[in-house]
């Protein structure tokens, strides 16, 4: 269960978030300017994204929580945590200077704003890169960020962070990022994210993969023979473990867990196996939870298990026999 910070007068994220966009932009703000959309996942899971229209449609995800009202107090927070900069930056009971309207800025001067402001750090720019890509808002663990201490003592040489990203297709979920040397953790992760993000917006398969548009929802009448689920009102068609599969073997094969991401891992089999697929992702094969036996919900690292084979168009995968 996510605890939700509350200010010395006791106003949670939701009215806090409020007030900051009325001071920001200098009038009240409407039902359209902050919109709440929420996911549920599983049983008593849900997750909110906070959509704020009146200060560029950016967006924010909070943490899955127990209850809907719950979830959308998290986005909120994240999204104060990343305007926490110009936050402190306004003076107390005063409004910010007005920004002109948007009809008096060309293009550059608009990327130069961006880029000055505060709240758009790069670790924001790749969560939002991210969840373009994954077409869904992300779940704890899919962001991984790793923060080394160089030298000993009370005054440390710096930190050094990295950072991957599970939620990506194919290769790129296994790939580490590694940020430059910095005087502090947080500057680290900033590091690594940026050199992340960079990564990404070259590689023009993700970039087309982001710009995708999801179809929208089917008719009623059309739905009951799509097959997938709805996320915001779009209709996201299957991945993962429910993209057709065609069976390599069904003997079982002896394998080792190399890691456990949540509700996937990735495993090595004991001995090697002839086919095209295998020498993709380094030897690593793909299982996922739903493919446990059991009711189990993880493996351990280290485990060994018995699976059976198959191929779908990501790769080669894994189900426990």
């Amino acid at each position: 269960m996510v605890e939700m910070e509350e200010d010395n007068e006791g106003m949670d994220s939701k009215t806090r978030l409020n007030q900051f966009c009325q001071r920001y932009c200098l009038r009240p703000v409407t039902r359209k300017d902050i919109l709440y959309s929420t996911t549920k996942f599983g049983n008593k899971q849900y997750q909110s994204i906070v959509r704020l229209n009146c200060m560029e449609s950016q967006e924010y995800a909070g943490e899955l929580c127990e209850a809907p009202k719950d979830a959308e107090k998290s986005a909120a927070q994240q999204a104060l945590k990343a305007f926490q900069a110009v936050i402190a930056s306004l003076p107390a009971g005063k409004p910010v200077k007005k920004k002109p309207p948007p009809s008096e800025l060309d293009e550059v001067n608009k990327q130069i704003a961006d880029a000055e402001n505060p709240a758009l750090t790069d670790k924001v720019k790749l969560n939002a890169l991210c969840m373009r890509i994954a077409k869904r808002p992300l779940e704890k663990g899919e962001t991984i960020y790793e923060t080394q201490q160089l030298g000993v003592g009370k005054n440390p040489s710096g930190y050094q962070a990295t950072v991957r990203l599970p939620c990506l297709p194919e290769d790129w979920a296994m790939k580490l990022f590694a940020g430059e040397v910095c005087q502090n953790k947080q500057a680290a992760e900033q590091s690594a994210a940026g050199i992340a993000l960079k990564a990404l917006e070259e590689d023009q398969a993700l970039c087309a993969l982001a710009e995708e548009k999801v179809p929208k929802k089917p008719s009623e009448k059309e739905g009951k023979k799509a097959k997938g689920k709805s996320w915001k009102g779009w209709w996201v068609s299957k991945g993962g473990p429910d993209l057709p599969r065609e069976l390599v073997s069904e003997a079982p094969v002896a394998a080792t867990v190399l890691e456990w991401k949540g509700s996937f891992g990735w495993v090595k089999l004991s001995q090697p196996l002839e086919h095209p697929a295998a020498s993709k992702r380094e030897g690593k094969v793909y299982l996922h939870r739903q493919d446990l036996k059991d009711g189990k919900e993880l493996l351990v690292e280290g485990e060994m298990v018995f699976v059976s084979l198959y191929t779908d168009s990501m790769g080669l995968g894994a189900a426990e026999a």
